[in-house]
Protein backbone atom coordinates (compact mmCIF):
# COMPACT_ATOMS: atom_id res chain seq x y z
CA UNK A 1 0.00 0.00 0.00
CA UNK A 2 1.03 3.13 -1.04
CA UNK A 3 2.46 5.86 2.29
CA UNK A 4 -0.21 8.95 2.07
CA UNK A 5 1.91 12.15 2.11
CA UNK A 6 0.67 15.68 2.23
CA UNK A 7 1.07 16.21 -1.93
CA UNK A 8 -1.44 13.22 -1.88
CA UNK A 9 -3.98 15.48 0.43
CA UNK A 10 -3.41 19.14 -1.63
CA UNK A 11 -4.17 17.09 -4.97
CA UNK A 12 -7.68 15.90 -3.11
CA UNK A 13 -7.92 19.46 -2.58
CA UNK A 14 -7.38 20.81 -6.25
CA UNK A 15 -9.15 17.59 -8.15
CA UNK A 16 -12.26 17.22 -5.30
CA UNK A 17 -11.35 13.60 -4.48
CA UNK A 18 -12.50 12.13 -1.28
CA UNK A 19 -10.97 8.47 -1.06
CA UNK A 20 -9.34 10.00 1.61
CA UNK A 21 -9.90 10.48 5.51
CA UNK A 22 -7.99 12.81 6.28
CA UNK A 23 -5.25 13.41 9.10
CA UNK A 24 -4.05 16.26 10.77
CA UNK A 25 -0.61 14.73 11.47
CA UNK A 26 0.13 14.17 7.66
CA UNK A 27 -1.17 17.39 6.25
CA UNK A 28 -1.38 19.84 9.30
CA UNK A 29 -2.72 22.93 8.62
CA UNK A 30 0.27 25.10 9.07
CA UNK A 31 1.65 23.25 5.85
CA UNK A 32 -1.41 23.27 4.06
CA UNK A 33 -1.74 26.85 3.98
CA UNK A 34 2.51 27.05 3.48
CA UNK A 35 1.78 25.46 0.11
CA UNK A 36 -1.59 27.01 -1.22
CA UNK A 37 -0.26 30.03 -0.22
CA UNK A 38 2.81 29.66 -3.27
CA UNK A 39 0.07 29.71 -5.24
CA UNK A 40 -1.05 33.17 -5.72
CA UNK A 41 -4.47 33.07 -7.10
CA UNK A 42 -5.10 31.26 -3.87
CA UNK A 43 -3.58 33.77 -1.82
CA UNK A 44 -7.01 35.49 -1.05
CA UNK A 45 -8.67 32.36 0.32
CA UNK A 46 -5.27 31.62 2.09
CA UNK A 47 -4.90 34.43 3.71
CA UNK A 48 -8.33 34.53 5.08
CA UNK A 49 -7.83 30.98 6.83
CA UNK A 50 -4.56 31.98 8.01
CA UNK A 51 -5.93 34.97 10.37
CA UNK A 52 -8.26 32.26 11.94
CA UNK A 53 -5.85 29.06 11.56
CA UNK A 54 -4.56 29.32 15.63
CA UNK A 55 -8.33 28.70 16.61
CA UNK A 56 -10.03 26.20 14.64
CA UNK A 57 -9.90 22.47 14.10
CA UNK A 58 -7.93 21.05 12.22
CA UNK A 59 -10.40 19.66 9.97
CA UNK A 60 -12.69 22.83 10.03
CA UNK A 61 -9.27 24.21 8.16
CA UNK A 62 -9.19 21.45 5.73
CA UNK A 63 -12.85 21.61 5.29
CA UNK A 64 -12.62 25.23 4.31
CA UNK A 65 -9.87 24.87 1.75
CA UNK A 66 -11.79 21.67 0.11
CA UNK A 67 -14.84 23.63 -0.58
CA UNK A 68 -13.36 27.41 -1.11
CA UNK A 69 -9.89 26.22 -3.79
CA UNK A 70 -11.69 26.38 -7.17
CA UNK A 71 -10.92 22.62 -9.10
CA UNK A 72 -8.28 22.76 -11.55
CA UNK A 73 -4.94 21.79 -11.91
CA UNK A 74 -1.93 23.64 -10.25
CA UNK A 75 1.94 24.12 -10.39
CA UNK A 76 3.05 24.99 -7.40
CA UNK A 77 7.29 25.06 -7.50
CA UNK A 78 9.55 23.69 -5.28
CA UNK A 79 11.56 26.04 -3.52
CA UNK A 80 14.80 24.92 -3.24
CA UNK A 81 17.61 26.06 -1.05
CA UNK A 82 20.20 28.79 -2.69
CA UNK A 83 23.38 26.77 -3.53
CA UNK A 84 26.41 27.77 -1.37
CA UNK A 85 28.96 30.18 -2.81
CA UNK A 86 32.53 28.41 -1.84
CA UNK A 87 34.36 31.74 -2.02
CA UNK A 88 32.43 33.31 0.45
CA UNK A 89 32.09 29.79 2.42
CA UNK A 90 35.85 29.75 2.73
CA UNK A 91 35.66 33.83 3.88
CA UNK A 92 33.53 32.53 6.43
CA UNK A 93 35.67 29.89 7.65
CA UNK A 94 38.82 32.10 7.74
CA UNK A 95 37.18 34.73 9.77
CA UNK A 96 36.18 32.11 12.29
CA UNK A 97 39.77 30.77 12.26
CA UNK A 98 41.79 34.23 12.46
CA UNK A 99 39.46 36.27 14.54
CA UNK A 100 37.39 33.92 16.54
CA UNK A 101 33.57 35.01 15.67
CA UNK A 102 31.14 32.74 15.23
CA UNK A 103 29.75 31.28 12.25
CA UNK A 104 26.66 33.38 12.41
CA UNK A 105 28.70 36.81 13.31
CA UNK A 106 31.19 35.58 10.17
CA UNK A 107 28.16 35.27 7.75
CA UNK A 108 26.81 38.83 8.40
CA UNK A 109 30.50 40.75 7.99
CA UNK A 110 31.19 38.80 4.95
CA UNK A 111 27.32 39.72 3.76
CA UNK A 112 28.41 43.33 4.91
CA UNK A 113 31.70 43.48 3.19
CA UNK A 114 30.19 41.94 0.02
CA UNK A 115 27.85 44.82 -0.26
CA UNK A 116 30.56 47.55 0.29
CA UNK A 117 32.64 46.26 -2.05
CA UNK A 118 29.87 46.55 -4.30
Amino acid sequence: MKKVTLFDYLNQIYYKKSNLEYDKKIANPYMLTMWLSHDKTLLPIVDKMNKLQWYMKPEQIYQYYWYKIPKGKRYIPWVKKDPVDKRIEKRVEELKETKGLSSRESKMLVKHLDRCEK
